[in-house]
């Protein structure tokens, strides 16, 4: 029984061991760099070792996107540490920064550093296309409703034409 018990015990240990392992995918901006030239750091020494050429593992240019993460990471670290709960150089980084931090609560020198959102330019060309699709349903609609106008109308007389053509054979 206290066999059965530890196996149980080692069995549930193990599943959430896997589960707490971290899904692949979501990489930050200096993945490939981290991996090439500074592998066993991470956080805020991943930083100071990516712009150290001298402790870097092996031979890579930085790419655009890493240096405008390290420029992020450098603008925004105290708000990193405040509110990202140290998150540096992290897959999370821009989404704390970004999504799970107030914008009132971002510097004026992290928030320069944040990629603009495009969310306004978008908007408007959807509202303008939404606008066009809204116009062409109302017509539509429109269309239709008069349609079933005219439909009435005309059943409307057809019944009064059957009403007088059926009177004035009962006439005859």
């Amino acid at each position: 029984m206290a066999r059965t018990i530890l196996a149980e015990r080692a069995t549930l240990v193990a599943l959430l061991a896997a589960a707490s392992l971290r899904v692949v995918g979501a990489v930050h901006a200096c993945d490939a760099e981290q991996g090439a030239l500074c592998p066993a750091e991470a956080g805020a020494a991943l930083g100071n070792c990516l712009k150290d050429p001298s402790k870097w593992e092996g031979k890579m240019d930085i790419s655009k996107a890493c240096k405008d993460f390290m420029a992020i990471n450098d603008a925004c670290a105290d708000e990193i540490d405040r509110s990202c709960s140290g998150m540096a150089y992290s897959d999370d980084t821009m989404v704390c920064l970004t999504q799970w931090t107030a914008q009132d609560m971002l510097s004026a020198g992290c928030e320069a550093a944040l990629p603009k959102k495009q969310v306004e330019e978008d908007q408007a060309a959807v509202d303008a296309e939404k606008k066009a699709w809204r116009e062409k349903r109302k017509k539509a609609r429109q269309d239709a409703q008069d349609m079933m106008e005219q439909e009435k109308k005309s059943e409307k007389k057809e019944k009064k034409r059957r009403r007088k053509s059926k009177k004035s054979s009962d006439d005859l």
